[in-house]
């Protein structure tokens, strides 16, 4: 939202100038805004009233949008202004109005665009058009002279008109790549169609960050006029811990060590590998083996006994 207009100054006691309270000056006319006192907001101007949350509420509940007011040197004077479903189809026709030397059909506001070398040809492209909608048309225009002959590199494609019609039943006027995955869409209404997993926790992320003001607002009057004296403590407390101001934490210092004997920890773990090994030599017994001393010999690396194995010779195959 821009304003127009400028404060005057005056010359205080001291000889210093004073600058006024910019004036803001509204472009929309007064006929065009919404009467926001039929909904019960307080306006300072027609369609005009102060950003808070409350306000927005209704705003949104009555399915108007809203644009903040800057003054004239730039600074936010948290105002915003109501834009009825009438003054965005207004000002989209102002819009359309402007683009008709780029429509095919000038009498049909849902007409496409002009494409190709008629779109370069048009005067009027150059302040209509966006560069990277030209530039994608030339590069369409030098392919279609000398053609690329590579199975890897897709051809170059047409922007067109965006082929979503608004509630409106005007036709979105923003582009198209021409690409065929974006089915004629625009960026906008293919964001929108395309449901990405992180939507609905940015957009959650964002009603948060626009109730946060009236968060503070009713911890203020709740720390100021409630009648319990526990709300108010913990009003107080939310609002010193949102700013960053926090209740000491006592911290102990003390360091206590248990210091055991190794004599102990070795015989602690004895003690648990005799449990271990009667455990295990309970379990085979229940599973019928016996550890004979074969076995045990067996285990040995030394050799106690073995049998002779001959080998048979080529004269005689089958002797062993």
């Amino acid at each position: 939202m821009t304003s127009s207009g400028s404060g005057t100054s005056d010359i205080d006691p001291f000889g210093k100038p004073v600058e006024e309270a910019p004036v803001i000056e509204i472009n929309t006319a007064i006929d065009l805004r919404p009467d926001l006192s039929e909904l019960g907001i307080e306006e300072t101007d027609r369609g005009i009233c102060e950003d808070t949350y409350e306000n927005r509420h209704i705003l949104r509940r009555a399915k108007l949008n809203w644009i903040p007011v800057y003054a004239t040197n730039g600074v936010p004077t948290g105002l915003i202004q109501a834009i009825s479903q009438e003054m965005a189809t207004q000002k989209r026709i102002i819009s359309l109005g402007e683009k008709r030397p780029l429509l095919v059909d000038p009498n049909n506001r849902n007409s496409d665009y002009l494409t190709g070398y008629d779109l370069i040809a048009e005067e009027a492209t150059d302040y209509l058009v966006p560069p990277w909608v030209i530039g994608a048309t030339r590069a369409w225009m030098k392919e279609q002279d000398s053609p690329v002959k590579s199975s890897k590199r897709q051809p170059a494609v047409l922007p067109t008109r965006c082929a979503a019609i608004k509630d409106d039943g005007i036709r979105c006027q923003l582009w198209s790549s021409g690409r065929l995955q974006d089915d004629s869409l625009c960026r906008v209404h293919l964001r929108s169609i395309k449901h990405r997993p992180g939507d609905d926790i940015e957009r959650a992320r964002q009603k948060l960050t626009q109730a946060a003001p009236y968060a503070v607002d009713v911890l203020e009057t709740m720390m100021e006029f409630a009648e319990s004296e526990p709300v108010k403590l913990k009003a107080a407390t939310e609002i010193l811990d949102r700013a960053g101001i926090r209740g000491g934490v006592e911290l102990d210092t003390n360091v206590t060590l248990d210091v055991r004997p190794a004599a102990s920890i070795i015989a602690e773990r004895l003690n648990r590998l005799a449990v271990n090994a009667a455990d295990a030599a309970a379990r085979l017994h229940e599973a019928g083996v016996e550890i004979t001393s074969n076995e045990v010999e067996a285990a040995d690396p030394k050799i106690v006994d073995a049998e002779i194995v001959e080998e048979a010779s080529p004269e005689d195959p089958g002797k062993e």
